[in-house]
């Protein structure tokens, strides 16, 4: 065998060894066990012997419904399906809706079946993944329930300085009104967005993860953003002029009338928009309303 040869076959032998050195399962598995359960499980399959049980089984909601079985079993579809079919449909089990609030952990909405949110007539996600959902209904329920953790901190302060004042006849309600508090959702959203910057192209410039996460929003993701505090406020809304190219804002029920959300100009109005025919002359903004609220995020 010439030099040549030899030399040739040596860095062959040599490639294969570092191959199969690099070669290693373990990491083959820790980046496919790395996926998202809330994608995983999106996927999971609804079938199991042949029969298909989507009608009554949703192996996302299984999970999320039992925590014994999130630590039992864990994120795997199969293990999860086998579960309901053997165990869980006698011991009557819940498959095909979320239990309770399930605030924590909640999946894309814009269909009936999913009862996370009142729909009044029509919003969506504006196209998020189940995991990009999350965060962003996990920002918004923090924003939420620091709004109303405000508020109530305002009222208890007003009554003690009541208590103080016991010459006061004429003693006021102290509220703090559904507007007050969209008015403040309004003024974050704002303020997300005026720290991130506006597109009109892209896979989340008109969802709320654009605006809460990845700074990029547009009126159809600071509409959805807003939409998704009002949630967890417990405020009607409906998304107005979904998914056209048009000015888009949220139309809220608040304080028992017809009003306005505008997530992109925070401001907050009873009435109609001005873009939907409203004067408007009502509108506040968070600077009106910032007094009745501890909180800063």
């Amino acid at each position: 065998m010439s030099k040549i040869w030899r030399r040739t076959l040596m860095l062959m032998l040599l490639c294969m060894a570092l191959c199969v050195s690099s070669f290693n399962p373990c990491t083959l598995k820790s980046k496919s066990y790395a996926a998202d359960i809330y994608t995983t499980l999106s996927k999971a399959t609804r079938t199991y012997n042949g029969v298909n049980y989507s009608s009554e089984y949703n192996p996302l909601y299984y999970y999320l419904n039992y925590p014994d079985l999130q630590a039992a079993l864990g994120a795997d579809g199969a293990k999860l399906i086998e579960h309901y079919v053997l165990l869980g449909k006698s011991e009557n089990r819940v498959a095909n809706r979320l239990l309770g609030n399930n605030s924590d952990y909640v999946v894309p909405t814009g269909k009936e079946a999913v009862a996370v949110i009142p729909i009044i007539k029509n919003h969506d996600n504006g196209g998020m993944t189940v995991s990009q959902e999350v965060q962003a209904r996990s920002i918004a329920k923090q924003i939420a329930d620091g709004i109303n953790a405000g508020a109530a901190a305002y009222i208890e302060s007003q009554k003690e300085d009541e208590d103080e004042d016991e010459d006061d006849e004429d003693e006021e309600e102290i509220v703090v009104t559904d507007v007050e508090k969209v008015a403040y959702a309004a003024g974050v959203v704002k303020a997300y967005c005026d720290r991130g910057t506006y597109v009109t192209t892209g896979q989340v410039y008109r969802t709320a993860y654009g605006v809460f996460v990845a700074g990029e929003y547009s009126c159809a993701g600071s509409t959805r953003a807003l939409g998704l505090i009002l949630d967890y406020l417990g405020i009607s809304w409906e998304h107005a002029n979904i998914n056209q190219w048009a000015d888009q804002w949220c139309r809220v029920v608040v304080d028992d009338q017809e009003g306005y959300a505008d997530g992109i100009e925070g401001i907050v109005g009873y009435g109609k928009h001005v873009n939907d025919g409203g004067d408007g002359k009502s509108s506040i903004s968070y600077k009106d309303v910032r007094k009745k609220f501890t909180v800063t995020k």
